[in-house]
């Protein structure tokens, strides 16, 4: 195989990995906002991984719009903030 058919495998090889890394982090971010809004503990636990595992990938996200690292990293933050609200709120509740 020629260097450069092999640069080709392996750009296309990238460009469809990147596609999947932002569909997997959207997805996420979205399970992860649904779950911190439930009041149990599994589903906090769960709303937290992925919130670090969104964190840990989102620099490494090369294929992601301004517009849409702009939305992913604002739903993010949302996601923080409601998060460290819980505590609280179990704490009110009690």
């Amino acid at each position: 195989m020629s260097s450069m058919s092999t640069e080709a495998k392996l750009a296309e090889l990238r460009a469809k990995t990147d596609v999947d890394l932002v569909r997997y982090v959207t997805h996420e971010l979205d399970l992860g906002i649904r779950l911190a809004s439930e009041s149990n503990d599994q589903s906090r636990i769960r709303a937290e991984e992925a919130y670090s595992e969104i964190a840990r990938l989102l620099p490494i996200l090369h294929d992601l719009g301004q517009s849409e690292r702009r939305r992913v990293e604002a739903n993010l933050k949302r996601l923080r903030e409601v998060l460290d609200l819980l505590p609280a709120l179990t704490r009110a509740a009690s």
